[in-house]
């Protein structure tokens, strides 16, 4: 009887089990779908601006304006770096090709500093998710700490000069590359991270308790520097970060804080701080990290004094708009967005399981290049290699680095240097 008892309890605690993993399994699901939902219309928009600054920016236009040193050209940088929807890693090529151009240090590491922290498409994504003032808020903030950083650069490297003059040759840019860049190039960086930002987010939603940091006293000037020394050496994408921030927030955490990760976590990473102390030195990545790391607490401790919590929409997720305009919009959006994700998801399976094909074609030179991460990695060094001598055509797959060139009469130094001189390393396949 004992045991028949004891497995009747058994299938009890089983099916106890059973019904809270379906509602924490349901709970998961509808947290993420109404965030992705949410948040499309937005990264749709993001995106076509992005796709503009494409066509009408490019690295000889912010180079040609900051290279002289002083605080004009480190005021331009900032301000460029602002609206460009970098990551940490995507922005140490584009920097690199400027310093090479003739950018001073201080331009550069102002450009460095301001641009990941924030981008069209994540400023919209946080208009969306954290209210107006935030969505204010961290566009200036990227400015002025650029603006900072690039200060302390010019002034520690004053005694030095950029003698760097190198050109390319830059094709003009079409509506159609503008439509490539904002729906193919860009969404390849981000939509990985964005994906793990939304799953965490929902995660965090079902997992932490309402009040989970106060109640653990996990605020103030403590919660900013364990938040900031745990973002630094992460990558996180400023568009992914925005639904981490904004669901912390929910869960009790100061808006300070959360302000500490959006700003950090972007702002760098240990891949970075490495491709940085190669290229520009020590001194200025001690500024670098320095910089983003005191502005944080600064600004996240300005934050939680002024900025009333009230006007945080923690719950903006959960809203739905009523306009007709906006539903079809939003509508076409999701759609939009699932066609990119499978997209992507497409050619990464694809890419996997296809190794470029070396026996049915003549490749004229074939390379190995370190250090890229992503598509605009894969793009600065393909300018960089089609602006030598002799070069018809390159191709370049991101996951193996490896580089098929065609043309005639190949320089073989001259494409390692240029390759080089863009922030990554070539070696040339026997």
């Amino acid at each position: 009887m004992e045991v028949f008892l004891f497995l009747v309890e058994i299938i009890r605690l089983k099916n106890q089990i059973l019904d809270i993993n379906y509602h924490m399994v349901n709970s998961f699901i509808n947290e993420i779908t109404f965030l992705f939902i949410e948040i499309s219309p937005y990264l749709i928009l993001g995106f076509l601006v992005s796709g503009l600054l494409f066509i009408f920016t490019s690295k000889e236009m912010v180079s040609n304006n900051i290279g002289k040193p002083g605080f004009n050209s480190v005021a331009k940088a900032s301000l460029f770096g602002v609206p460009m929807p970098l990551c940490s890693c995507g922005v140490i090529p584009v920097a690199t090709s400027m310093y090479k151009r003739g950018a001073s240090k201080g331009a550069t590491l102002s450009f460095l500093i301001s641009t990941p922290q924030t981008g069209i498409d994540s400023i919209l994504l946080t208009l969306n998710q954290m209210g107006l003032q935030f969505a204010i808020v961290r566009p200036i903030v990227a400015l002025i700490t650029g603006i900072i950083g690039g200060l302390i650069g010019e002034k520690l490297s004053r005694v030095e000069e950029n003698n760097n003059k190198i050109n390319y040759n830059q094709t003009k840019k079409t509506y159609a590359d503008g439509l490539k860049y904002a729906f193919v190039t860009l969404p390849s960086d981000i939509i990985k991270p964005l994906l793990k930002g939304i799953a965490i987010s929902g995660l965090i939603a079902i997992l932490i308790p309402n009040d989970f940091f106060a109640s653990y006293n996990f605020t103030g000037l403590t919660a900013m520097i364990v938040v900031a020394i745990a973002s630094v050496p992460v990558y996180v994408c400023a568009t992914a970060s925005v639904p981490v921030a904004m669901t912390l927030i929910a869960k009790g955490l100061e808006p300070g804080a959360a302000f500490v990760f959006l700003m950090a976590g972007p702002a760098t990473n240990a891949a970075t701080i490495s491709v940085i102390l190669n290229s520009l030195g020590k001194k200025i990545v001690i500024t670098y990290v320095s910089v983003i790391f005191i502005s944080a607490i600064i600004f996240g401790t300005l934050i939680n004094i002024f900025l009333d919590p009230n006007s945080i929409p923690i719950n903006m997720h959960h809203h739905h708009h009523h306009n007709s305009w906006w539903k079809i919009f939003s509508d076409l959006s999701v759609l939009t967005m699932i066609i990119i994700i499978g997209y992507n998801l497409f050619n990464k399976i694809k890419g996997s399981s296809t190794v470029m094909d070396i026996d049915n074609q003549h490749i004229d030179h074939a390379y190995i290049i370190k250090g890229m991460t992503c598509n605009h990695c894969k793009q600065t060094a393909t300018e960089a290699i089609q602006s030598c001598d002799g070069v018809d055509n390159v191709e370049i797959d991101l996951d193996s680095g490896r580089a098929n060139i065609y043309g005639k009469s190949l320089n073989e130094a001259q494409i390692i240097e240029s390759i080089k001189n863009v922030g990554f390393s070539a070696s040339k396949l026997s």
